[in-house]
């Protein structure tokens, strides 16, 4: 994990690195500045920062396998998560249950991270013919 984050700020990274973080960063702002609540313009633009932003620290992978393993734990996250708040619902339990965390966890990590892991694998696959 440690060569990871150095291979980010290796001269061949770089560049790469520092375009996409900074791109994704203004279409996070500017998302917040439009409004993201009943705008869809300002989603998008808050959904592409996000998925930038993956992929600012995730670009230096050149394998198909890490990408689909990403894309494997999103899904097994809003697995869990489901059956979390189902088995919470029939307990009777609805004052433990945050809607807020749960759409947080599910569209701002899930959501992007599973797109992030089927466009780097495309990504990949494309390269390597």
């Amino acid at each position: 994990m440690k060569n990871h984050f150095i291979s980010l700020f290796d001269p061949a990274h770089r560049w790469w690195t520092i375009s996409i973080f900074l791109f994704s960063v203004a279409l996070l702002v500017t998302s917040v500045i439009v409004g993201i609540n009943d705008n869809p313009p300002g989603i998008v633009m808050f959904l592409t920062g996000i998925i930038l932003l993956f992929f600012a620290l995730l670009h230096p992978w050149r394998k198909v396998k890490n990408y689909l393993i990403l894309s494997g734990v999103c899904v097994g996250i809003l697995v869990l998560e489901y059956l979390g708040i189902h088995m919470l619902d029939r307990l009777g339990k609805t004052e433990y249950i945050s809607e807020g965390v749960a759409m947080g966890v599910a569209f701002v990590f899930c959501l992007p991270g599973f797109l992030v892991g089927i466009i780097g694998a495309l990504i990949c696959a494309v390269r390597k013919k």
